[in-house]
């Protein structure tokens, strides 16, 4: 009688030891890896004041679209947006996944943050929240850029609170001298006109290929909500 019920072990011998193993197998199996509920409790409490729109046709919080499923394709966008809730050694890695034979090098990004001792994963594109051990193991993942939350935060706050009569780019002795009396003035910001970021191009730059738009709320230098639209974005 053929098992209707695939444990981690039948998973482990696909994942690892076979070939032509789709990406649903891959991502069952990262998935059923047990982590410690205080990990969960952590992540949805560090973005729990986040709220994002996919093109006008889903709209909720990331742990909501995540858990439907709604964020598939959109790993650069929603990357960038939750970092900013994530302490600043936190970081995002940006490069290729083995993700399935058909597809075997898938062009991603993901969120890496502490815990603990411990090092995890926020894939929110894949439903995916594990040790980051547990996934590299699985995708064994070609890193081409990282940038950390401290570097995202940082220039999400300037192009929000930016006059608009600036170009999207400071020098950054400017930017830092601006940071800086931001912070001193303990200054508080509701960000109501919406920011539209940048599109660029470079794997190591804080916003890569993004192009969404952003209104927020900004206290003492730091970014308190965000409400976030994605767009659809043609790039060549």
């Amino acid at each position: 009688m053929k098992k209707n019920i695939l444990t981690a072990q039948d998973v482990l011998d696909f994942v690892i030891n076979e070939k032509g193993v789709d990406s649903s197998k891959k991502i069952n199996f990262l998935r059923s890896k047990i982590i410690d509920k205080e990990v969960l409790i952590y992540a949805q409490k560090r973005l729990e004041n986040l709220y994002i729109e996919v093109k006008r046709e889903y709209k909720g919080s990331l742990i909501e679209l995540m858990q439907e499923e709604k964020l598939e394709g959109w790993c650069w966008q929603t990357t960038e947006t939750a970092i900013v809730f994530f302490n600043d050694d936190d970081y995002i890695e940006r490069g290729e996944i083995n993700l399935d034979e058909e597809c075997s090098w898938y062009y991603h990004s993901w969120i890496c943050f502490k815990f603990g001792e411990e090092e995890y994963v926020l894939d929110p594109c894949l439903n995916i929240l594990c040790k980051k051990s547990n996934y590299y193991e699985v995708y064994e993942p070609e890193v081409k850029g990282k940038v950390t939350a401290k570097e995202v935060k940082e220039e999400l706050i300037r192009q929000m609170l930016a006059p608009k009569k600036e170009t999207a780019l400071y020098i950054e002795q400017e930017f830092q001298t601006f940071i800086k009396s931001v912070v001193s003035k303990k200054s508080y910001k509701r960000v109501e006109e919406e920011v539209r970021m940048a599109y660029l191009d470079d794997e190591n730059s804080p916003f890569f290929r993004n192009g969404s738009g952003y209104t927020g709320e900004i206290n003492n230098g730091e970014i308190k909500k965000l409400t976030v639209h994605f767009y659809e974005t043609i790039w060549y």
